[in-house]
């Protein structure tokens, strides 16, 4: 009669360390930041024609103007009518995107957080916006070709940049990193959200009806760069999924 050992079963060490590296594994699979990144991009791209022909809809008669300019305290209520639709959809279009991923490879995706929360966002920046109107953080000037000598303290300043449509999205995706437990979109969320209250701070007087392009050609551009930049970096194993 022989006495054969039974397999020793792996130390707690090195079951942590395995649980830790599928839990990795998972997180990674899970992952698709491209995606989104190039569907917000494609979104502020289209904003464009809206802020270029949609008339502006003074529903609050709270704009000023004279023979030649006209100055208002808050964005075309036409501007928030479409980021809010567009914001909706584009966090469906998302949603559909990673619950394909997931049945694709086999995961559960986290999605859910960071649709909800882009969704109240897109809702909240709307009433903030229309909060504004009637409490404009920015004075109004007595004269409109006055308005760039307006001065415009810290406070006004963050707040009304980070009311911001494009604010709206980098907070977002601040939701979209910590459920991806991704540190360089944590990273990149931050560097896009100081770029656009840097932005949104600035007052601008200008004859041109193309005065905001700079508002969404840069976070457009900033966001497909991120896009092209996480595409390229996946990981070979998402990439193929």
């Amino acid at each position: 009669m022989t006495h054969e050992s039974a397999p020793q079963a792996n130390s707690p060490h090195e079951l942590l360390a395995s649980v830790r590296d599928l839990t990795r594994q998972v997180r990674v699979a899970q992952r698709g930041t491209w995606f989104p990144l190039l569907v917000l991009a494609m979104v502020t791209l289209l904003a464009i024609p809206v802020y270029r022909y949609a008339p502006y809809w003074d529903v609050f008669s709270a704009c000023r103007s004279d023979a030649d300019h006209m100055v208002c305290p808050a964005p075309n209520p036409a501007e928030l009518a479409y980021w809010t639709v567009a914001l909706t959809v584009a966090y469906a279009v998302i949603a559909g995107f990673y619950v394909r991923q997931s049945r694709r490879r086999g995961v559960g995706s986290p999605i859910r957080p960071y649709v909800v929360v882009g969704v109240a966002l897109a809702v909240l920046m709307t009433a903030v916006s229309t909060w504004l109107t009637f409490h404009p953080l920015i004075p109004m000037p007595a004269d409109p070709t006055s308005a760039a000598d307006i001065e415009v303290g810290p406070a006004a300043w963050l707040v009304n940049g980070l009311a911001s449509p494009v604010a709206v999205i980098g907070l977002a995706l601040l939701v979209l990193a910590w459920v991806e437990r991704h540190r360089a979109l944590l990273a990149y969320s931050v560097v896009l959200l100081a770029i656009v209250a840097i932005m949104g701070g600035q007052v601008i007087q200008s004859s041109s009806r193309w005065f905001f392009l700079p508002q969404l050609l840069v976070p457009a551009a900033v966001l497909l760069l991120g896009s092209a930049v996480f595409a390229l970096f996946r990981p070979a194993t998402e990439a193929k999924a």
